[in-house]
């Protein structure tokens, strides 16, 4: 077998492995295969405020109910004042990370507004 033989048996692998390597980064960034880590940090951070939203709003529930209250009289722009000081009572019960206490306040003010 001579150079020229071996060189055009192995053309089209080459050829491949070239188009193939400058193409399969392209492909798997853009269709999402791939990715980051401060996308995966916000996406966990996400995750924890959104789960510890559900147990404050949980929480409000059953606050309002023991307690009687209406939770339709906290809401709009003029109850926030109450409604921030029922999430700063109920975050004093539940184990929230410091630096996602405020994200999670906000968020279950939100829920109940």
């Amino acid at each position: 077998m001579t150079f020229d033989q071996i060189l055009e048996r192995t053309k089209p692998y080459a050829i491949g492995f070239v188009v193939g390597a400058f193409a399969a980064p392209i492909i798997a960034f853009n269709a999402g295969w791939v990715t980051t880590t401060s996308a995966s940090t916000i996406a966990a951070e996400t995750a924890r405020v959104d789960a510890l939203t559900g147990v404050c709003s949980s929480a409000a529930g059953r606050m309002a109910t023991a307690s009687s209250t209406d939770l339709a009289a906290l809401k709009g722009y003029d109850n926030r004042a109450k409604r921030d000081e029922l999430v700063a009572l109920i975050l004093a019960d539940i184990q929230v990370p410091a630096d996602i206490v405020s994200k999670v306040g906000t968020s279950c003010s939100r829920t109940l507004s």
